[in-house]
């Protein structure tokens, strides 16, 4: 199998951890940028070692296990001693399975879910490690009750810089005006469904269907996608969709017969459809992963390949970029970053181009546009400006009382104030000027 080097670090790295005295190492590392086949290596090099070596290469979703599957056949791995399964399957039968010598873990994130807890308790003593581009739960919480280290590969930037991944252009609507309620963790999606079927954002959509990119969809619920399927001439899927239905549509999807699939939590992680070049985030989330996780799924590298995010419900102003660097914890829960949403506080939009990039830089790094000064900045300024005044207020006020030369001229400036008593504050100030003395 002929890695990249970064994925050979990243394997060492990991080898590393568990020498350390590490049970179950956390990897990391952006979507697209291979996980899979790192451990497509790490496990065929595990039975190398021991022919009676058995590893469980575990996922979350059917697609998933067809997809790894194709992935070790690929890379020319020997099946004999692998079992790819889903966990919710394999946490049902665990003794009916041969006892495993290592388990990996993909799409990590999702550990914390009880059927993953099962096989962890289950085999206590057996090494095992998590694969993820996105080291948190849905709800933002660690995974540090798991695994107990946590390794990085290269980020997404660097992937993009060279080559391993395409770049893109990110555009979102400058504010938006829809109200995002909370139900538990994240936004209440019916109502803002109701809300988004009435909004100008819904009719708008239409405006950027280009039926010659390949084009994922992320629906705030069923009704929504299926309606707007009905308009756009897209196909629909959901994790309700007959099994065997959804593998004709992923299928149709992967060899260009669909161009448009709208879906509603169910394309996500793992699902690598290289010349997808187009997606559309009709879902606002309070979540870092289910954000990083649908908006990467364009930027596969391919030949002269650079992909278009767009953002209609502003995601974007409340976690940045997916592509930009995260302080990853396996203790500190992930807080959403700008819950106000306000476009200048972690991104900004420029007015010409009308693409969004990091940071509060008034030149736009794309076309060169000067946005001029952000709101933030702006009101930074404002505030500044009024300390100033007051300062000088202050300072002019305390002239006024050093340049009263009697009791007289101080209840007369005490008066002009509107003192309450303008007699007690002058003799005050009279007193403090003999104690000087």
């Amino acid at each position: 199998m002929k890695l990249r080097q970064y994925q050979k670090s990243l394997i060492d790295d990991t080898r590393g951890s568990f020498t350390r005295g590490s049970k179950r190492p956390l990897v990391v590392l952006p979507c697209g940028g291979g996980k899979t086949v790192c451990f497509a290596d790490m496990a065929h090099k595990h039975i190398e070692k021991n022919k009676k070596n058995l590893v469980w290469f575990l996922v979350h979703r059917q697609e998933l296990v067809d997809q790894t599957i194709a992935t070790f056949i690929e890379q020319k791995i020997p099946m004999k001693n692998i079992l790819v399964g889903m966990v919710q399957t394999v946490t049902r039968h665990l003794d009916d399975y041969d006892r495993p010598t290592f388990i990996i873990f993909d799409e990590a994130h999702h550990a914390k879910a009880k059927t993953w807890y099962n096989i962890v308790n289950h085999f206590p003593d057996v090494p095992m490690t998590g694969l993820t581009a996105t080291p948190l739960r849905a709800d933002s919480k660690p995974l540090g009750d798991i695994f107990d280290d946590i390794i990085e590969g290269v980020d997404a930037e660097w992937l993009i810089a060279n080559g391993y991944l395409c770049s893109y252009d990110y555009f979102a609507p400058p504010v938006t005006d829809m109200e995002f309620k909370l139900r538990g963790t994240d936004y209440d999606l019916d109502e803002f469904t109701a809300c988004l079927l009435k909004s100008k954002i819904y009719a708008n959509i239409e405006e950027y269907i280009d039926p010659n990119r390949k084009t994922i969809i992320y629906s705030p619920s069923i009704k929504f996608s299926k309606a707007l399927c009905a308009r756009i001439g897209a196909t629909h899927f959901d994790g309700e969709t007959p099994k065997k239905e959804r593998k004709q549509i992923v299928a149709d999807f992967k060899s260009g017969k669909i161009k448009l699939l709208s879906n509603v939590n169910l394309i996500g992680e793992g699902f690598d459809v290289p010349d997808c070049d187009c997606i559309m985030l009709l879902r606002p989330t309070q979540s870092l992963c289910l954000f990083i996780q649908q908006s990467m799924r364009c930027l596969r590298p391919g030949k002269d390949k650079k992909a278009t995010i767009y953002d209609f419900v502003g995601n974007v102003y409340r976690h940045g970029l997916p592509t930009e660097k995260h302080e990853w914890s396996l203790t500190e829960k992930s807080k959403v970053r700008n819950e106000s949403a306000e476009e200048d506080i972690i991104v900004r939009r420029c007015h010409e181009c009308l693409r969004i990039y990091s940071g509060t830089n008034n030149i736009c790094p794309y076309c060169g546009n000067d946005n001029g000064k952000t709101k933030t900045q702006i009101e930074e300024t404002h505030k500044a400006e009024l300390v100033k005044i007051e300062k000088i207020e202050k300072k002019k006020a305390r002239q006024e009382v050093g340049m009263a030369k009697d009791f007289k001229a101080l209840v007369a400036i005490g008066r002009k104030r509107g003192y309450k008593s303008p007699e007690y504050w002058a003799r005050m100030i009279v007193s403090n000027r003999r104690k000087r003395i």
